[in-house]
């Protein structure tokens, strides 16, 4: 396994199903020791009206230059291929990410793609007031900065996996997830990914 993919996703609101779509990506790939390799982020423009700005403090105008996720997906999958996906609350992160790239046109199997959830796993590692991320940082001593930013998020996240793999030891409790990460048949481009102009928010 190259390591771990560390997920942070701002949407348009709270239902693929429904027509919402993500429009930032934060996204940290760590080692499987928990080193930062690199970080990446770009809004995403997703071809409808932006919503729940007062929440991520995204609007149309902001994503409208930015690319569609038709154009990031191939690389996206190249970014997150043989590592685990980690997300706080991942079942809504990866629901999105499953639903986009199916969307653009990539091949995603029928079983669930391989990921960790912090939020779940907080109350292994943690005495938090609740499972909400910014709680959880405060108990692991980790700073949440640019909260409701995908990348101050995606950041934060990191920080607090680190923090239960120090605590996991050899002994991870996700284990199984990292078998299954290794066997993961994530898809081949299905076209060449153009050379897309990444957008960041403004500071």
């Amino acid at each position: 396994m190259a390591g771990y993919a560390v997920l942070d996703l701002e949407t348009t609101g709270f239902s693929p199903a429904r027509g919402d779509r993500i429009i930032e990506i934060g996204l940290v790939r760590l080692d499987p020791q928990g080193h930062v390799d690199d970080e990446w982020s770009t809004l995403v423009n997703p071809r409808r009206t932006v919503r729940a700005t007062r929440v991520h403090h995204i609007t149309s105008a902001d994503v409208a230059a930015a690319p569609t996720m038709a154009e990031l997906a191939p690389g996206l999958v190249d970014k997150l291929r043989d590592r685990v996906v980690v997300a706080h609350n991942s079942s809504f992160d990866v629901g999105f990410l499953t639903a986009e790239l199916r969307t653009a046109g990539m091949t995603i199997p029928p079983e669930p793609i391989p990921s960790v959830c912090t939020m779940r796993q907080s109350t292994r590692f943690l005495h938090a007031r609740s499972r909400r991320l910014v709680d959880c940082c405060e108990a692991a001593g980790v700073s949440l900065r640019d909260a409701h930013s995908a990348l101050g998020d995606a950041r934060a996240t990191a920080e607090l996996f680190g923090h239960y793999l120090r605590a996991a030891g050899g002994e991870l409790p996700w284990q199984d997830v990292v078998d299954r990460a290794r066997r993961y048949p994530w898809p081949q481009a299905l076209f060449v990914e153009p050379q897309t102009h990444l957008v960041q928010r403004p500071e």
